[in-house]
């Protein structure tokens, strides 16, 4: 059966001889019912009706090769749905139509079919399903299934008829576990008689030969063994059932006959009660489908990514096609630049020559990075529910990915401005192993130093490659300056001097202790106002929607000597 297509067992049926129709509740209302999908209510006008009925087909056992009769009408009522059946003019058709008039008879309930299903809150939601085909069945599902009368009036008992006997013969072979073959000859005897209260009693009697089918007659001494006996009354009571007479050769035949043709219709009636009912595999109980996961999302993948490169600088939105652009003033020349003229400046007076001196600038201007990723996606993943979330958890994934992109990009223009790596000091002999307190001290004093401008920096941060961050947790606290504040966790985190942020990162160097330390000033970081952008396209002639990412990072100098790296460059 097709999923979210449902199944429902509910109330028995009402006859009509004459006109061959069978009446009943198909689908009650506001009860639990036990379908294939689970348990759920369906309340009125939750299933659309077919306007005109004879598209529903009524089958057995929701077998839908086996269909037997068809709707005449089908009307809502308080209790439910309910519908009459025609049946066809059919031995299958006729079979059914007796099975269900007989009070004995097997399938005496409806079941309706119906869908696609969706259910909310232990209620079928209503404008999704409608009503397209129904089944006979034997057992039912609601509480209040009952039988109910018949739709005409009662007739006179039927005269009593005459005994009448039909007999049926079936022969087989099988081979059981040890490699010998067997004839099976089965011979069904039915006989129908008055039961003397108005009705009639049929009993059937099989009886089962088992030969060599090279041998011309039964071993000597063998009986033939005689089957079950099977009595039903077309009238409420007591079946008449004779004893058993089977010999247990047979049974140990039939064990063989089952296990070398477990499917065949014979040997699994015979042995139904000692099958196993398996879980998984060859001969399990629930069918593909039938044993539901427990749906539970997405998983977690662990902490999302978070920028700490982009972070450091100063992070803004003043970007534009024509990107950033402005000048720095030196004295000298580019190529002779001088680093004051302090001493120019000094004069003798009394009308003597003032110092003078020429100026140059230099331009900057910044640099645009592009990011830019897409997929086209079939669009079935937005029209049917279920594939939404999917393709939303995917697309959370490219906006992480350009998260990424630009932080490495930020992270190269940091080193970048760092410049060659300067060589770690040498410190007090008490620090021993322990250099990353010391090459920390030695870059936040490098940004503090004056430089050739005459200006000094103040640090904001400062970055320790993997070693040295280790090496900085496990310093005991004696080694520790006593006038410097420090403080550090295992997640990566620390401040130093008391305000410079400290953090765990690779700074370009992994195979010895490296440590930068830089001004947030140093550097601009432009992006678009509110991150990148989603652009969103439909592909109508093969039924897909494009969506694509595109993000820009505007990288823009401004004080590159305001940051510093102290370590050894990794040997090429």
């Amino acid at each position: 059966m097709p999923e979210n297509l449902i199944e429902i067992e509910g109330g028995e049926i009402l006859a009509n001889l004459q006109e061959r129709t069978v009446t009943g509740l198909l689908i009650p209302f506001n009860e639990v019912g036990r379908t294939n999908i689970g348990r759920f209510q369906v309340e009125a006008g939750a299933v659309a009706l077919p306007a005109d009925p004879s598209v529903i087909s009524l089958n057995l056992d929701h077998v839908r090769s086996e269909n037997v009769a068809r709707a005449s009408r089908v009307w809502e009522t308080d209790a439910g749905v309910m519908a009459t059946f025609e049946f066809a003019k059919t031995p299958e058709g006729d079979a059914a139509l007796a099975d269900a008039i007989n009070p004995q008879g097997k399938r005496r309930k409806l079941s309706g079919e119906f869908g696609p299903a969706m259910v909310k809150a232990g209620k079928l939601v209503a404008g999704h399903s409608k009503l397209w085909g129904a089944a006979a069945v034997e057992a039912g599902a609601f509480p209040s299934a009952q039988v109910l009368a018949a739709d005409t009036p009662d007739e006179e008992p039927p005269a009593a008829a005459e005994p009448t006997e039909t007999t049926e013969t079936f022969s087989d072979s099988f081979t059981d576990e040890n490699g010998k073959t067997f004839k099976r000859t089965t011979t069904r005897t039915t006989r129908t008689e008055p039961d003397g209260d108005g009705g009639t009693k049929t009993t059937i009697t099989e009886k089962t030969v088992l030969e060599e089918p090279d041998a011309a007659a039964p071993a000597q001494g063998e009986e033939p063994a005689v089957g079950l006996p099977n009595t039903l009354a077309s009238k409420a009571g007591s079946p008449v059932t004779t004893e058993p007479r089977t010999k247990l050769s047979d049974v140990y035949a039939a064990i063989a006959g089952f296990r070398a043709n477990p499917n065949a219709d014979d040997a699994a009636q015979v042995l139904a009660a000692l099958s196993d009912i398996k879980f998984s595999g060859t001969g399990a109980l629930p069918a593909a489908g039938v044993v539901r996961e427990n749906w539970v999302g997405q998983l977690y993948q662990g902490i999302p990514y978070e920028r700490q490169w982009v972070t450091l600088g100063n992070l803004g939105t003043d970007i534009s096609a024509g990107g950033k652009k402005g000048f720095k003033v030196g004295r000298g020349t580019a190529s002779t630049p001088v680093d004051s003229f302090a001493t120019l400046g000094e004069w003798a007076g009394n009308k003597t020559a003032i110092g003078s001196g020429s100026g140059f600038t230099q331009t900057a201007s910044s640099i645009l990075h592009r990011f830019a990723f897409g997929n086209d996606i079939a669009r079935e993943f937005f029209d049917l529910p279920g594939g939404q979330e999917v393709v939303e958890a995917f697309l959370k994934l490219i906006v992480e990915d350009h998260l990424v992109w630009s932080d490495e990009k930020a992270r190269q223009a940091w080193i970048s401005a760092a410049g060659a790596p300067v060589a770690a000091a040498t410190y007090p002999e008490k620090y021993g192993a322990n250099l990353a307190i010391g090459m920390l001290l030695q870059g936040i004093l490098g940004v503090k130093k004056k430089k050739a401008d005459n200006r000094r920096d103040k640090p904001t941060f400062a970055v320790l490659n993997e070693a040295a961050y280790e090496d900085l947790v496990y310093t005991p606290k004696d080694l520790i300056p006593e006038y410097i504040k420090f403080s550090v966790d295992t997640d990566g985190n620390g401040l130093a001097d008391g305000d410079v942020l400290v953090k765990a990162g690779d700074v370009g160097i992994e195979n010895s202790p490296a440590v930068m330390v830089g001004a947030k000033y140093a550097l601009d970081f432009d992006e678009l106002a509110g991150g990148p952008l989603w652009i969103d396209a439909l592909e109508i002639a093969k039924g897909g929607i494009d969506k694509a990412l595109h993000g820009y990072l505007q990288i823009f100098e401004q004080r590159p000597e305001a940051v510093t790296l102290i370590g050894t460059a990794d040997a090429p």
